[in-house]
């Protein structure tokens, strides 16, 4: 029989002649933990449980309101922004000059056919049974409606411009005056009981937003011309009930009212209609 010798926890035995090596079991050590990293370790658990045991709108409800906190955080809203002013003069009087003036009719038109051809595009999706990108298609009678509005707006034919370092004023015949504070920074705000109004210089333009009750909103932008004696304003009327809105541009020459004598309107029914009128 051969020997057999200890070592390290190894066992070596000789036998005819031979080596065995044969390994002593390993014994198994347990790490113990702290209380502390056991406190950790739980409340780790339990906040990984807690989140997904939510209902799942909640979960959804409390990611929004993460980022919806976070965007108000990096990024406020924008305030409104307006070039320098660069004031002109447009003092003086002026005169339609309906040549180079939007035609009223011709505009309603524009509107009419861009109107249709939206009603040939949703009656063609609605055959193919395709889903109509858009919300409800505004009727021909609210665009009449917009139109007659826009003419009652832009009827004045005669202008007078009244300007100073602290005010604008633009006395139209038969037509209220557009009158603007412009001693302090744009847009000047105006609360009346028809609306409220916002105008001011933006760059060589100036504007007057007019906001009025149940959804209309009037936008007036009043530059002079640089090629000639010319004033151009060009108004834009919304409606809640249409898409787009009408635009209508008008062309104003400087004229001397003591050498006038007639006076020209335009309307949808009778067009351009001149009268006489006498000299004071």
């Amino acid at each position: 029989m051969g020997a057999e010798h200890r070592v390290n926890d190894v066992t070596l035995s000789a036998r005819e002649g031979r080596t065995r090596v044969r390994q002593a079991p390993v014994r198994k050590t347990r790490v113990r933990k702290t209380h502390a990293t056991k406190r950790r370790a739980d409340r780790d658990l339990s906040k990984r449980v807690g989140w997904w045991s939510m209902p799942l709108l909640r979960r959804l409800f409390t990611l929004a309101m993460l980022t919806l906190v976070g965007s108000c955080a990096t990024k406020p809203e924008p305030l409104p922004r307006f070039a320098p002013a660069k004031p002109v003069d447009m003092t003086g009087n002026w005169e339609l000059d309906y040549a180079r003036s939007d035609n009223i009719q011709a505009q309603l038109d524009i509107m009419a056919r861009r109107w249709q051809q939206e009603a040939q595009r949703r009656a063609r999706a609605a055959e193919r049974g395709q889903a109509v990108v858009g919300g409800p298609q505004s009727s021909g009678r609210d665009l009449l409606a917009l139109a007659e509005m826009a003419e009652l707006i832009t009827a004045p034919t005669l202008l007078e411009v009244v300007q100073s370092e602290s005010e604008v004023r633009v006395a139209r015949d038969n037509s209220f005056a557009l009158v603007c504070r412009t001693d302090s920074p744009p847009p000047t705000v105006t609360v009346t009981p028809f609306g409220t109004e916002q105008c001011g210089w933006d760059g060589r333009q100036l504007f007057f937003n007019i906001d009025l009750p149940e959804g209309l909103r009037i936008n007036h932008r009043i530059t002079r011309a640089q090629l000639d004696d010319a004033v151009v304003i060009q108004t834009a009327v919304y409606s809640p009930t249409v898409d787009y809105p009408f635009v209508v541009r008008r062309v104003f020459n400087r004229y001397d009212p003591d050498s006038a004598g007639y006076r020209c309107t335009q309307t949808l029914s009778k067009g351009r209609v001149c009268t006489t009128e006498p000299k004071p």
